[in-house]
């Protein structure tokens, strides 16, 4: 009898564990990005924190997602990120210096998404030359 109660035990608790492991958030095939986007990007230079409005157009390919960025004050860029509760991926940005020299990066991102939004930072684009880049680069998109 302990016996059975032991390994009935084992087996609730294996059940539970299961349970308990299975996410109750989207799956990646369940989360549909695809589309266009608004929002903001926040970012710090010179000390100051800035909010820049931005737009985005995005397309899926399964738990894939790549697209197009662009801010209201200029820079823009591409994005590819893997789609699911977190996601990861690369970030690029272009913009134009005030003396018209064209600068271009690419740096990491990682954040969360969900149908109706997204949300990620940036890891810090290291300064070349005359390219100085923000630091604290966050965005956040919305349907």
């Amino acid at each position: 009898m302990t016996t059975r109660r032991a390994v009935g035990a084992v087996l609730v608790c294996g059940c539970a564990l299961a349970l308990g492991s299975c996410d109750s958030g989207m799956s990646p095939s369940d989360i549909d990005v695809d589309g266009s986007w608004t929002g903001t990007w926040r970012f710090v230079t010179a000390g100051v924190t800035v909010t820049d409005t931005v737009t985005a157009r995005l397309t899926q390919d399964g738990s894939n997602a790549s697209g197009t960025w662009m801010s209201e004050s200029g820079p823009s860029g591409d994005l590819t990120f893997t789609v699911g509760a977190s996601i990861s991926g690369t970030l690029t940005i272009t913009q134009t210096t005030l003396i018209g020299q064209t600068c271009s990066a690419t740096t990491n991102l990682s954040g969360s998404a969900a149908s109706g939004t997204i949300e990620f930072t940036t890891t810090e684009i290291t300064p070349g030359g005359i390219c100085q880049w923000a630091a604290s680069n966050q965005f956040s998109f919305r349907r």
